[in-house]
């Protein structure tokens, strides 16, 4: 196994939550290449209980370690086993391995010769790295891991819709879905980086190719993402095109056909399909001017009055319309 594929093995880790490396499966690795690996940054010892193999069975099995102090202040280290029931180990053989994501992230930067250090966006998931040269132009580099998690949306809604940022990511590339609005440049490390001695090394030529195609694919798309963002933007638009169509004229002459708020609103409500009030009817027209602007002194005779409005029309004859 050479370091190039151990890379590789550590990029599709970046992506696991508590993924840790134990003794038995680093002493496969070739002679300090674990040291190698956390000089770079890109591993730090595990943080969480300790664990080791049993040396004792042939039938390999990893067992959490229990430490023992003696009198003496010093320390043993022993696991439990089906077959010899407690077994004494070596303390190197509890030691373990994990990813460190920021110093991913810092040695990515590195790599790509970015200004600056990594911004966290979104602690151990997403990272601001800075800006590379773009047609003229800058484009913004982000680093993300773990796009399968359950909340990999709100995650990705710190990217922006506007497609123009060139998102790393360590091995998977993720479904297209995940993106508000325009699709970003998607790149996996996996795919551009490789080591010379002890650095991380990019290959600048493959992402520029990749990054190309992104782009063309999204431009081929050209569909803008129905996400949370994308739907509140077509509810704007809709209710804007609804409001247009409602115009005082429309209003009024709904008021001026049936004569009455009420008759208007309903008449109005079947039309478009949407509930439309008496009181919207009765505001266009007192923004007009009132009933005596709207219907003139000559025509007024023919608006017929469904109720009295004073107790005197009781005692006459409604107008009829002549």
């Amino acid at each position: 196994m050479t370091k190039d594929d151990l890379l590789r093995l550590i990029l599709d880790a970046a992506d696991d939550v508590g993924r840790v490396f134990d003794h038995a499966e680093i002493a496969r690795w070739p002679s300090g290449a674990s040291d190698d690996f956390a000089e770079l940054g890109l591993l730090r010892a595990a943080s969480g209980d300790m664990t080791a193999p049993c040396p004792s069975c042939a039938e390999a099995h990893t067992e959490p370690v229990h430490v023992r102090v003696e009198s003496d202040g010093r320390k043993r280290f022993f696991i439990r086993c089906p077959e010899s029931l407690r077994v004494e180990i070596d303390p190197e053989m509890c030691l373990g391995w994990e990813i460190d994501p920021d110093g991913l992230a810092a040695a990515v930067c590195t790599a790509m010769d970015l200004k600056g250090s990594p911004k966290p966006v979104v602690p151990g998931r997403l990272w601001r790295l800075g800006r590379i040269p773009w047609k003229g132009k800058t484009r913004e580099v982000l680093l993300a891991l773990r796009r399968c998690d359950s909340d990999t949306a709100s995650v990705s809604s710190h990217v922006g819709p506007g497609g123009r940022s060139i998102v790393l990511v360590p091995h998977h590339v993720p479904d297209a879905r995940i993106w508000p609005g325009r699709t970003p440049a998607v790149v996996a490390l996996s795919r551009v980086a490789t080591l010379e001695g002890s650095l991380l090394v990019i290959d600048g030529v493959a992402l520029a190719d990749i990054i190309v195609e992104a782009d063309r694919l999204a431009d081929a798309l050209g569909v803008v993402a129905i996400d949370q963002v994308g739907k509140k933007m077509v509810r704007q638009q809709v209710k804007a095109e609804i409001k247009s169509l409602l115009t005082d004229d429309a209003l009024i002459a709904a008021y001026k056909e049936y004569g009455s708020y009420r008759k208007a609103a309903e008449a109005l409500t079947e039309q478009m399909g949407q509930p439309i009030s008496k009181d919207k009817v009765k505001r266009a027209v007192d923004r007009k001017g009132g009933v005596a602007a709207v219907i003139p002194q000559s025509d007024s005779a023919s608006v017929a009055r469904g109720v009295a409005s004073h107790p005197r029309d009781r005692q006459k004859k409604f107008l009829e319309r002549r």
